[in-house]
């Protein structure tokens, strides 16, 4: 200790007190803990947000806004809402290099006519009558095996759907409570 350094008791022993000087290690590793708390938060936030405007990125269309912009929706995915009509025949498609069981029907939404080919289950309240949203993407022809939909558009295209949910279930209320009255008032069948 020197005479001129600030000196300092407790409990009978004399302390130095003169400030130190903090070397660069020390006040770098000060800081890098809450660096690394700060990038994992901005990252998480970061792949949250992207989630949430995928979701909120995908379109949602009535069957005769697809018909009308299908164009522009090629190869994008995106939602589409229609009343499905006639008997739906179970087919097996191949997705992914597997065979799976889907079904093929033809949707309407005011006047205009879908074909789809569902892959997978149908949701458990699907019925003709009963209007839908579908999620997928439009495919020109048919899959193999199905040389035509009874009572559909057989246009050269059809929506692929990989994605079911009906108007009596409660994601589809919860998930589309604007659409609701446009499903009745416009996906009825055409008159055959």
């Amino acid at each position: 200790m020197t005479e001129d350094a600030p000196v300092g008791t407790v409990a009978g022993v004399n302390l130095d007190l003169t400030p130190r000087e903090v070397g660069p290690a020390q006040s770098r590793n000060k800081r890098v803990l809450p660096m690394l708390v700060l990038a994992a938060v901005v990252i998480g936030l970061g792949v949250v947000l992207l989630q949430t405007l995928g979701s909120a990125a995908l379109f949602f269309y009535n069957a005769d806004e697809a018909v009308e912009r299908r164009d522009e929706l090629v190869e994008q995915r995106f939602r589409v809402q229609g009343t499905p009509f006639g008997d739906p025949i179970s087919v097996e498609v191949e997705r992914n290099g597997l065979q799976e069981l889907g079904v093929a029907f033809p949707i309407s939404f005011a006047g205009i006519v879908v074909d789809v080919v569902h892959v997978g289950s149908p949701a458990e309240l699907f019925q003709p009558g009963v209007p839908v949203v579908l999620e997928g993407t439009w495919k020109t022809g048919l899959p193999a095996g199905i040389d035509q939909i009874t009572q559909g558009a057989n246009d050269g295209w059809y929506f692929a759907s990989t994605e079911m949910i009906v108007k009596h279930d409660n994601e589809y209320r919860n998930d589309n409570e604007e659409r609701l009255d446009d499903a009745d008032d416009g996906g009825f069948a055409p008159e055959t």
